[in-house]
């Protein structure tokens, strides 16, 4: 081994297991500390023409309207869509237990629910899209003071950090399928998100509040997701204090940005907003914007806007 032959092959050798170790500590690198994405800003106030026309024909049907017909939609539409901060306070009052808040998973959306949403409403129980390992992973991430880490392209650390400031002795629980539950459920119908839900009621307390964040669809009340199989395995007297809401940025879906548009052309303008009960609407709006009614209204029971 001390020929020159077998120290050029010993050198070679260590040169590449160097390489393999720096690669392999560069990977570690970006997986552990991910750069925060950039998002495009888009200040364009029409960002979904092929919607938008939905919003002209209905402002032509409208002002074709009497004006006492206009006054009365505009006086209801005012009432029927409140700021954020009422309604927390309207959540806080209420019985609900169960939470289901759905979402697009963007850097937009969570720094809109940590700052406006998880940082001025408390939960008992707060429920995460990841595995319970994922959770423990963040959550460790998140007390080591770590300014973000994504969870589904998105940070989560300031969601988790809004959460426990606003109630410390808060519970985390991670309800996604796991790998072992996925095998299991292989073949049957739309079986991640009836794992999810037996997650979930492993973890339910009752009388207490739980907030899930979870992806829109598994928090509409359509057939196979999530929400809507838990409404079936509840309670009545449970069921009735259960909520699904879509909480989405105005430009982030093409019906709504349309509904945003009318309203502000008729005056009422408003920033972030609820509509606490999605059929309380004037039936007007349920006839000019039939692809936010069939897309949104008819599919959660309130709808949060936030606005840019």
């Amino acid at each position: 081994m001390n020929s020159p032959l077998s120290r050029v092959i010993l050198v070679t050798l260590g040169g590449y297991l160097l390489i393999l170790l720096f690669l392999s500590v560069y990977d570690w690198i970006l997986e552990e500390y991910p750069r925060r994405p950039t998002e495009p800003t888009k200040s364009e106030r029409i960002q979904h023409q092929l919607h938008h026309q939905e919003a002209i024909k209905a402002l032509e049907l409208f002002f074709c309207l009497p004006k006492s017909k206009k006054t009365a939609i505009k006086e209801s539409l005012k009432s029927d869509l409140i700021p954020i901060k009422q309604w927390l306070e309207r959540l806080r009052q209420s019985k609900v237990q169960i939470l289901c808040m759905g979402e697009i998973h963007n850097e937009s959306t969570r720094s809109f629910l940590s700052k406006e949403y998880y940082a001025n409403f408390s939960a008992d129980v707060n429920l995460q899209e990841a595995t319970p390992r994922e959770l423990n992973r963040l959550i460790k991430r998140m007390e080591a003071g770590r300014n973000y880490f994504p969870l589904l392209d998105a940070d989560i650390m300031n969601i988790l950090r809004a959460v426990r400031d606003r109630n410390p002795d808060v519970k985390f629980y991670g309800i996604e399928e796991t790998d072992r539950q996925a095998k299991q459920g292989h073949g049957r119908s739309n079986s991640r998100d009836q794992s999810i839900a037996q997650n979930f009621w492993a973890t339910f307390e009752p009388g207490m509040r739980h907030i899930i964040l979870f992806g829109a669809l598994h928090c509409t009340n359509e057939s196979n997701w999530l929400f809507h199989d838990m409404c079936k395995q509840a309670s009545p007297t449970l069921k009735d204090k259960m909520l699904n809401v879509w909480v989405l940025g105005e430009h982030q879906n093409g019906p709504v940005e349309a509904f945003v548009y009318f309203m502000d052309e008729i005056g009422v303008k408003k920033r972030h907003f609820v509509i606490p009960d999605t059929r309380s609407l004037p039936d007007h709006i349920y006839e000019w914007f039939p692809s936010l009614n069939r897309q949104t209204l008819e599919r959660y029971r309130s709808l949060v806007v936030f606005r840019t």
